[in-house]
């Protein structure tokens, strides 16, 4: 045998050897997962009588009158959905966190930001991505608006005008300040809560954004890209849930040399 062929055999067994062992390291991150998510009652769907039947596969069982959803799926998707995303992040995509219910309002905002993502965690605009120009225009606005109050521009205006503008500033910070940094139309979305936001969905679908959603037993699978079947009115299962896609979003974006925004 040749030096060459030695080295070649010795790269092939310890590639070999490095599948493995990140084999491994999944198995056991999944092991792991799936007792967290079991804590933390993401497997307690909705009563029987509110469910969608296009949630059929992701149901392992029902006790009493709610139906249990098979967290072995829930993991398995959960795993894919952050790797599509830690993906997205280090391409330098525009992800965007969606959560406009009392359960997920706070977890959006908070998260969205750790992972230093977009999001919208009041009301949904609508138009917001088939009409991104309108948004754009409003954006801009924010953002003129705010330079020129630092930059001392509201120092000529009487104490009436400088109040309506203060306003105007909150109103729009309020519905758009999750986005204030976003140049484009976002590319990904993930939406924590698919029946309250379900013009998001719609939107999302229509633009062929990517799409990302938590999917309780009352929702509706169909063109979600990432379906990831989940108690969606608790906030420790969206909490958990949303922790974990952030943490592959910004491992994604410290791979990257590209700027975020």
């Amino acid at each position: 045998m040749t030096t060459t062929e030695t080295k070649a055999d010795a790269k092939a067994e310890a590639e070999a050897k490095e599948r493995e062992l990140a084999m491994a390291a999944r198995t056991e991150e999944a092991k792991a997962l799936l007792k967290e998510l079991f804590n933390a009652g993401v497997h307690l769907g909705h009563d029987t009588k509110e469910w969608d039947p296009k949630m059929h596969d992701y149901i392992f069982d029902t006790k009493g009158s709610t139906h249990i959803i098979n967290l072995s799926i829930t993991v398995n998707n959960l795993m894919h959905a952050a790797d599509f995303l830690k993906k997205q992040a280090r391409l330098g995509r525009n992800i965007l966190y969606v959560g406009t219910s009392k359960q997920t309002s706070a977890i959006c905002k908070s998260e969205a930001e750790r992972a230093e993502v977009f999001f919208i965690n009041q009301r949904w605009l609508g138009g917001l991505i088939t009409n991104f120009d309108t948004i754009r225009a409003r954006l801009n606005k924010l953002r003129e608006l705010e330079l020129q109050k630092e930059t001392g521009g509201f120092e000529n205006y009487g104490k009436k005008e400088v109040a309506r503008l203060n306003r105007q500033i909150s109103k729009l910070n309020k519905s758009l300040g999750g986005l204030k940094k976003m140049r484009g139309r976002p590319e990904v979305i993930v939406v924590f809560d698919q029946v309250k936001d379900k013009i998001a969905v719609i939107e999302a679908q229509k633009v062929k954004a990517s799409l990302v959603a938590l999917t309780d037993t009352n929702c509706d699978p169909s063109g979600v890209d990432f379906v990831i079947p989940a108690n969606d009115d608790s906030m420790r299962s969206i909490n958990v849930i949303a922790k974990y896609l952030s943490n592959a979003i910004i491992e994604g974006a410290a791979a990257s040399n590209k700027r975020r925004y």
